[in-house]
């Protein structure tokens, strides 16, 4: 074995683990990215329902002081 093979040898880690690395960091990615955009939907939403019933309170008040 020459010198380059060597080094080339001890500079390429393992096939197997580096997909299994590859894989568990893209897996914690999307998951986190997951958890992320359901909170955000989910405060979408909540914000849409409170402007409605805030809309909704304003006017009953107009109605009210008619």
């Amino acid at each position: 074995m020459d010198k380059e093979t060597k080094e080339v040898e001890e500079r390429t880690p393992s096939e197997p683990e580096d997909v299994a690395d590859v894989e568990s960091k893209e897996l914690k990615t999307a998951s986190k990215f997951d958890g992320i955009y359901s909170r955000v939907s989910s405060n979408r939403l909540e914000n849409l329902r409170t402007t409605h019933i805030e809309n909704k309170a304003k006017e009953l008040a107009r109605k009210g002081h008619r």
